[in-house]
């Protein structure tokens, strides 16, 4: 909400953008932050009319999603080192006219990951896109021992070029061990609540499986997982991690504490179960109509 003539717009961008809570994320830590500032969504399948939106509005803050993280190296006259490696953007700042890129994807994958044992570990990546290759840097960090699989083999091939690692076909899977699975695609994201990138895959107590997705925050891959034992991890806390650091980056303060991540996942997910519940409304409405 536009409280003052000095309110400040921010924006997160992508196409489409059905399934981002990023306007809720942001606008909670504005609010509790005592930020005057609001965040809106503005779709559009045309990069360069968001660009020219974002330098027109004087947009300090744009958060980048699917399918533009990587499209966007291309309009941005600086962007931070880790950029040239991670190839992928979803942060830009705009300061003095200027668009800087950073990526914190990888700062929320470091907190949604805290405290979990990484060297030497078998990690096998479901994707090979922008948000893993934010996953593969990490892990290489970490001395992770990567595993790719994707739906594109070449792809898959590349990224292990990359970041080191070995390319797995999916009917190779049940036959491989490992220790964490990471889910980089949108496979499982709302409004697609059944879709799995694993159906079928017998998963075992002792893995750990990560789910990027935040909307829902118990996907179809890690309610498989569950029912198996293994340790689940939604993509809830590297949403939170990353948004906040986008806007440490904006204001140029440090505003993260562990009262402020229960604060935003607590509305996060009251979010989520208010859109469900409406939804289901909706639709009894729709059979009584009938």
């Amino acid at each position: 909400m536009i409280n003052t003539n000095k309110t400040h717009l921010n924006m997160v961008i992508g196409y489409p953008l059905i399934h981002t809570q990023s306007p809720v994320l942001h606008n909670t830590i504005y609010h509790e932050m005592h930020i005057d500032a609001t965040l809106l969504a503005f779709s559009n399948k045309d990069i360069k009319s968001l660009i020219q939106a974002i330098k027109t509005l004087s947009i300090g803050l744009t958060a980048v999603t699917m399918p533009f993280k990587e499209q966007i190296l291309e309009h941005l006259d600086c962007y931070s080192p880790e950029i040239t490696t991670l190839k992928s953007v979803n942060t830009i700042i705009q300061r003095e006219n200027k668009l800087y890129g950073y990526n914190t994807d990888v700062d929320g994958i470091r907190y949604a990951l805290r405290g979990i044992p990484l060297s030497n570990k078998k990690v096998l990546l479901l994707g090979a896109g922008g948000a893993a290759r934010a996953v593969a840097y990490f892990m290489k960090e970490n001395n992770a021992q990567l595993l790719w699989l994707n739906r594109t083999r070449k792809n898959a091939e590349n990224r292990a070029n990359e970041f080191g690692g070995e390319v797995i076909q999916k009917n190779e899977v049940d036959r491989v061990s490992v220790d964490i699975i990471v889910n980089t695609t949108p496979l499982g994201m709302y409004p697609h609540f059944n879709c799995s990138p694993l159906p079928g895959y017998q998963f075992n107590s002792e893995q750990i499986v990560f789910d990027l997705i935040y909307n829902p925050i118990h996907t179809a891959l890690l309610k498989q997982a569950k029912m198996h034992n293994a340790t689940i991890l939604s993509g809830l806390d590297m949403f939170i991690g990353q948004g906040i650091r986008q806007i440490e980056l904006w204001t140029n303060k440090t505003i993260f504490s562990e009262n402020l991540m229960q604060k935003i996942k607590d509305d996060l997910i009251k979010n989520q179960l208010n859109h469900r519940s409406e939804q289901y409304e909706v639709s009894q409405n729709e059979l009584h109509d009938h």
